[in-house]
């Protein structure tokens, strides 16, 4: 039997949980960042339309809010992408 090796390249995965568990926010700048007042103020992750702003993953609220005034900060859902990966390696 020939080994078959595939890559899913989940991008924006962090993002696209809080779209699917909200979906008002479709079409909208949103990035899940860490809490600000524990000093962990990153974005770990963004959608198309914020990265199109130049949004960048690690960088700091404060730079990523100076490129996308508009952007949306969602605290991440840990327990939610746990979940949603679960159900994607259902199909792998």
């Amino acid at each position: 039997m020939e080994k078959t090796i595939l890559h899913c390249d989940l991008n924006n995965f962090y993002a696209s949980v809080e779209e699917r568990k909200d979906p008002s926010l479709k079409g909208k700048p949103i990035a899940v960042c860490g809490n600000p007042e524990l000093r962990h103020g990153i974005i770990l992750a963004k959608n198309q339309i914020a990265k199109s702003f130049g949004v960048k993953t690690a960088e700091t609220i404060w730079q990523a809010k100076q490129k996308c005034p508009g952007l949306i900060l969602l605290p991440a859902s840990y327990n939610d992408y746990h979940q949603a990966s679960k159900e994607l390696n259902k199909f792998i």
